[in-house]
């Protein structure tokens, strides 16, 4: 894991502003290639706030796709997000300017999240690599009780999760992806609960749902659950955050919680294959990832949580 350590290391950010807009000068500081997003306070970008930016990058001579990104909700751009492929050592420049029709770059493989109510409230996000979903109210009410995190693996690097619900084929192999992976009552990949007295105590499923950013570079939402045992008489709210990237096969989630916590101990985990598989856990619990044995008709899939 040492390289994936080193990958989130700092990049190097250098601001100058004129009355054509304002420039970025980003160095990758490691000695090896690395795509990375790269985000940028709004409050450095001045009149961007508030107006559309686009993004030139003088060393590609070509504009790239960005986002800006209200994190409150309070009708201000908190941060511009974009991409970009560094070789080592290597510092690119970029242009903010204001977006038009000839800078606009259509993007058609980017971070998509949508709530599905015609399968049973679930809510469904994906990028180009790697799609999840989870469980709401009406499969709850319906079918089944489960706040894990279900993985679905993509053979097409574009949306592909509201074709493959309105085909319902979802579960079968498909030349777009499929959902192979079995939650259950469990905590699927990287779900959340309360270990009290050797037992797992998990919420029911997501209660409310709310988009906060929906691409393409960077998705996020939050879902909401309601009280939940944590035993010892005491129960807690929940609120979820969530945000997935284009180009990343990792989740970034943070939970809040409505009351007190501090002495629970909460237990993030990746539910075990039938088939059988390998768990490998860090040296501090700073990972823990699974390797699934071969599935005869799928292949191979593997779940990682850091």
């Amino acid at each position: 894991m040492k390289k994936i350590t080193r990958i989130v290391a700092l990049i190097g950010f250098l601001f100058i502003t004129n009355c054509f807009g304002v420039k970025i000068e980003v160095t990758n500081p490691l000695d090896e290639s690395r795509f990375e997003t790269i985000s940028v306070d709004a409050a450095k970008l001045k009149s961007f706030r508030y107006a559309t930016p686009a993004v030139y990058c003088e060393d590609l001579k070509k504009f790239i796709a960005c986002q800006m990104i209200d994190n409150d909700g309070n009708g201000t751009n908190d941060e511009l997000v974009f991409q970009a492929e560094f070789k080592a050592r290597q510092v690119l420049k970029f242009d903010v300017v204001e977006a038009n029709v000839v800078n606009e770059v259509e993007v058609l493989d980017g971070a998509i999240a949508n709530y599905i109510p015609q399968r049973k409230d679930d809510f469904a996000w994906e990028n180009n690599k790697i799609a999840f979903r989870m469980y709401g109210q009406e499969l709850q009410r319906t079918e089944l009780v489960s706040s894990g995190i279900d993985v679905w693996v993509k053979k097409a690097e574009r949306p592909v999760m509201l074709e493959l619900y309105k085909k319902d084929i979802y579960h079968r192999n498909n030349p777009l992806g499929i959902d192979f992976f079995k939650v259950g009552q469990t905590l699927g990949c990287g779900g959340l609960g309360v270990w009290q007295n050797g037992r797992l105590l998990m919420s029911e499923n997501y209660s409310d749902w709310k988009i906060i950013a929906n691409g393409p570079i960077r998705v996020i939402f939050e879902l909401t659950y309601k009280p939940w045992d944590i035993g010892d008489g005491r129960k807690i709210g929940e609120v979820k955050r969530i945000a997935l990237d284009r180009g990343w096969n990792f989740n970034r989630i943070e939970s809040k919680f409505d009351s007190d916590v501090i002495d629970s101990t909460f237990a993030v985990g990746i539910v075990k294959c039938e088939r059988g598989g390998i768990a490998t856990y860090g040296v501090e619990n700073e990972y823990l990832s699974y390797w699934q044995e071969p599935d005869r008709k799928f292949g191979l899939s593997r779940a990682e949580l850091f």
